[in-house]
């Protein structure tokens, strides 16, 4: 599976338009006139919400909470903000965030790879854009949701004509697996 994930910049906050295999699917937005960012995830073309992100309060470490729609919170947190490694659990299922050096981050379930996405390098006018490549059975309201994260975590970019996104280069606690492919149909993404 591919995810694509395309941020405009409004005046004071942000949209995002999501693509899922080529197709329009989802978008996002970045509630406005709020202290603690809150975005929210739509099915295109729907008013109710599938899941709503809160930032949280914190010092060092960031905090979220997503809110599915059957009522769970889920906890997304810092576990080493040096490293840039985060963790969300869901149940029975922990997943691992882990930046990498460059613009890269992957994802894990239960110690197992299920996805990574890369931030472009250059932005235009406009915002960031992701590329998300994923097993085909990955949950995609997650992955988005751990990409949006990542980005507001980030700061508002893109605000200038043109933005050159350089990439992390310190510490990560995982080395970035270039072998890794997404299990599935779209097993030969080109990103």
């Amino acid at each position: 599976m591919e995810i694509v994930i395309h941020q405009k910049k409004i005046a004071i906050g942000d949209k995002y338009h999501i693509f899922t295999n080529q197709q329009f699917s989802h978008t996002a937005s970045r509630q406005l006139f709020q202290l603690l960012a809150e975005i929210l995830l739509f099915n295109k073309q729907q008013s109710t919400p599938i899941l709503k992100i809160n930032k949280r309060f914190y010092w060092f470490k960031a905090k979220y909470d997503i809110r599915v729609q059957d009522g769970a919170v889920l906890l997304f947190r810092t576990k080493s903000r040096w490293k840039r490694h985060y963790q969300c659990q869901t149940g029975t299922d922990h997943y691992d965030i882990y930046g990498h050096l460059g613009r890269k981050y992957s994802v894990y379930k239960n110690d197992i790879q299920i996805a990574w996405w890369k931030k472009g390098a250059i932005t235009w006018f406009e915002g960031d854009n992701y590329v998300i490549a994923a097993d085909d059975d990955s949950d995609r309201h997650l992955l988005i949701a751990f990409c949006l994260i990542i980005d507001n975590m980030q700061g508002n970019h893109g605000e200038n004509a043109l933005t050159i996104h350089i990439g992390h280069m310190g510490l990560q606690s995982k080395k970035f697996d270039s072998d890794w492919l997404p299990k599935g149909t779209s097993e030969n993404s080109h990103l």
